[in-house]
């Protein structure tokens, strides 16, 4: 009868519930019943549901956070390409903004100076921009007709000046034997008899064929005149 009573008085014992002279009767009960210790040490075990709920939990958790590390992958890696994109959309504009050499130079801007004519027939000039600003690049373009246009050419954005000389303050010479040279072999094959600076309806006649021009100083003769043998170079080419 005694093990009956501490049978049913286990789930009171194990959740504490019990008083204090009944907890003493089960403990000293335990200590001779192997029967009731089993019985209580499977009040500890969880039941086959709990186990199963806790399984599918913590795959449901294990899940998740799966989930979880591949849409932190994917939001990191769209996060780089736009990143990407960006700076290649920023370092493109930057480079066609300062590194494409497309406007050119105001033709009010420019100061002309020295147009003369040296001995072998070369016309040159000297040609000052008038702003602080820099100069990389002047373009040598035909027209329709095969005249020559002399185009000083900036970026939209243009850096200012860093050396005392460039091209933007500098003598320019033009050879139109070696000019109607080269038309001949690889352009259009029309003959150059006109010079301008810049283009369109704003360009500056220079020189067109006729035209008697200042003959170059003697400094220029010195500082721009061929070397010996140079004249008969040229004619040489001319006439390949």
């Amino acid at each position: 009868m005694e093990h009956d009573i501490i049978f049913d008085l286990l789930p009171l014992y194990h959740d504490g519930v019990c008083s204090q002279a009944s907890r003493a009767a089960v403990e000293a009960h335990l200590k001779n019943c192997e029967t009731c210790r089993e019985a209580l040490a499977e009040m500890d075990a969880p039941l086959p549901e709990a186990e199963r709920k806790a399984a599918d939990d913590a795959a449901a958790v294990k899940k998740i956070s799966q989930e979880w590390e591949r849409d932190k992958w994917k939001a990191w890696l769209k996060g780089a390409v736009i990143a990407a994109i960006v700076c290649m959309v920023l370092f493109g504009g930057w480079h066609l903004l300062t590194g494409v050499y497309c406007v050119p130079v105001n033709i009010d801007n420019m100061e002309i100076t020295a147009l003369s004519q040296l001995q072998d027939g070369r016309v040159m000039f000297h040609m000052q921009v008038r702003d602080d600003k820099d100069l990389r690049r002047v373009s040598y373009e035909y027209d329709d007709a095969g005249d020559l246009h002399i185009v000083p050419l900036r970026p939209v954005l243009t850096v200012s000046r860093r050396a005392d000389a460039g091209l933007w303050d500098s003598d320019y010479i033009t050879d139109l034997a070696e000019h109607n040279v080269w038309n001949v072999k690889y352009g259009d094959g029309k003959e150059t008899t006109k010079i301008y600076l810049g283009r369109g309806e704003d360009a500056v006649l220079l020189w067109e064929e006729g035209m008697d021009l200042p003959a170059a100083s003697a400094a220029d003769e010195a500082h721009w005149g061929y070397e010996p043998g140079s004249a008969e170079y040229w004619a040489e080419r001319e006439g390949n």
